[in-house]
């Protein structure tokens, strides 16, 4: 299980009550029923607490509201079995992104999205998302297959490497998102997605890592290739830019008991340098750009280049 994290205030751009870190750590507290918590914004800088529970994610549901963003927590326990296996009493957190289809101003959702990094950081650690803009994008059926697939339980990456060429460039969205609630734009998606099953395939081993940005040359940002290449996290990181949103995509090997184990890891890179209108469009695509390189082990956030580290790729690739 993620430890407890320590919050400080300094690092926030908007003002963080009490209740809020209160509820975050009741809902990780192994001792307490309260297995929720939901926030909403107060002020345009200034967050509220508006519930807490213990009926899980329907009553988690009735606290979010029609017409406004707001962020969860959400603790699962559950059992699960395998061949051989045996895990009782499982318990993962889960961070709810609640992203209104309709109702909220367009300007409203720019200005939250803004704030989107350091509201993941507010809510770190968890090991798993879900970015929801309804009812039906947030069900016990999503929950439980995301869980499935961070246990381990349900591993779709190799099977995503072995797929047939020609499904590769079909778009599939999970937590039920589709491309009515997350349409995306791209400057070549044959290529990008050709590159990133480059770095999924055992015969290309020179070929580790991805980087994509969005063309913002016309009104519609569009998602493109950056770079592909070999050189692992060093290099990646070399090609990340210091003011606008990258994403990245890497291989790392890890070795298990003399064992090889292959993980993917997605990096999202937005600097805090980036302008304002740009975080504002690029906010509310967060989740469909992830969906394009899903699935992977792991993915890390930063907003600053210098803060990505292998220990902490390697170490968000084992929280699933």
């Amino acid at each position: 299980r993620p430890p407890t994290p320590t919050y400080t205030m300094s690092a926030f751009q908007f003002d963080v009550p009490e209740t809020i870190l209160d509820a975050m750590i009741d809902v990780r507290a192994d001792t307490s029923e309260t297995n929720f918590m939901v926030a909403t914004w107060d002020t345009p800088t200034s967050l509220k607490l508006e519930g807490t529970g213990s009926g899980g994610l329907a009553e988690m549901k009735s606290m979010l509201p029609s017409n406004d963003v707001a962020y969860g927590l959400l603790r699962e326990k559950f059992n699960w079995e395998s061949v051989g296996d045996v895990s009782a009493d499982t318990i993962k957190f889960i961070f709810v992104y609640w992203f209104p289809d309709s109702g909220v101003p367009l300007m409203r959702k720019m200005k939250v999205g803004t704030f989107e990094g350091q509201i993941r950081k507010l809510f770190e650690q968890y090991h798993a998302d879900i970015m929801a803009g309804n009812d039906g994008e947030f069900t016990e059926d999503i929950v439980k297959t995301l869980l499935e697939n961070i246990t381990g339980k349900a591993d779709h990456t190799t099977e995503a490497r072995e797929a047939p060429k020609a499904a590769k460039f079909e778009r599939k969205f999970i937590g039920g998102m589709d491309g009515k609630t997350q349409d995306i734009a791209f400057v070549d998606e044959g290529a990008l997605r050709e590159a990133i099953s480059s770095v999924r395939d055992n015969e290309q081993p020179d070929v580790d890592f991805v980087v994509a940005d969005f063309d913002m040359s016309s009104k519609k940002p569009a998602l493109k290739l950056k770079e592909v290449g070999g050189g692992g996290l060093d290099a990646l990181k070399a090609v990340l830019a210091g003011d606008q949103f990258n994403y990245g995509f890497v291989r790392i090997t890890e070795t298990i008991d003399q064992t090889e184990a292959v993980k993917f890891c997605f990096i999202k890179s937005q600097p805090e340098a980036t302008s304002f209108k740009a975080k504002g469009k690029l906010g509310l695509l967060g989740g469909a750009v992830s969906n394009v390189f899903h699935p992977y082990h792991g993915d890390v956030f930063i907003d600053e280049v210098g803060d990505l580290k292998m220990d902490e790729v390697v170490l968000a690739t084992k929280k699933r």
